[in-house]
């Protein structure tokens, strides 16, 4: 037999003796229909705030602080929209120029001049000079380090042998 209506209100008041008590908390633990019956329950109830309180509420949400705080934030939030905006609106004016600007610019006209020249094979001579300094220096070291790694397995392979 399943808990009643009655008994379900009961002990969500908190009304029932220690016997009723006992005997619903036995059978939540047999019945599982019960059990999702009162967890159903239990998420449907709600509890109510005091009277009182909704004025207080009111009282406060109206009072001048809270208002002030509240156009404080309304405003805060309307001129970060501003600035997003206008950083937006500034950024595709600045980009449409450039691309006004170097559509019209004629690069095929333009040619480098013999000290140019110059200075753009110099720099590729300095390029391959660091690569090829960073390539010795890659060698001596791999060298090193393999000669460090032996070394240190010569040791490791003493102190197991005991310094033989």
């Amino acid at each position: 037999m399943h808990v009643t209506d009655n008994e379900l209100k009961k002990f969500q008041n908190g009304t029932m003796n220690t016997e009723e008590m006992t005997r619903f908390l036995k059978h939540m633990e047999q019945c599982d229909f019960c059990l999702d019956q009162l967890l159903q329950d239990e998420n449907t109830v709600s509890e109510r705030a005091p009277s009182y309180l909704q004025a207080e509420i009111l009282k406060k949400a109206s009072s001048p602080e809270i208002r002030a705080s509240r156009k404080i934030h309304e405003t805060a939030y309307w001129m970060n929209l501003f600035c997003a905006g206008l950083r937006t609106a500034v950024g595709m004016g600045i980009a449409l120029i450039m691309l006004f600007s170097v559509s019209q610019a004629d690069f095929t006209a333009l040619k480098p001049t013999p000290e140019t020249q110059t200075k753009i094979s110099s720099s590729f001579n300095i390029g391959s000079e660091l690569n090829r300094f960073s390539n010795q220096v890659g060698i001596h070291l791999s060298a090193n380090s393999r000669k460090i790694s032996d070394n240190l397995g010569e040791l490791t392979n003493k102190i197991i042998n005991g310094g033989k």
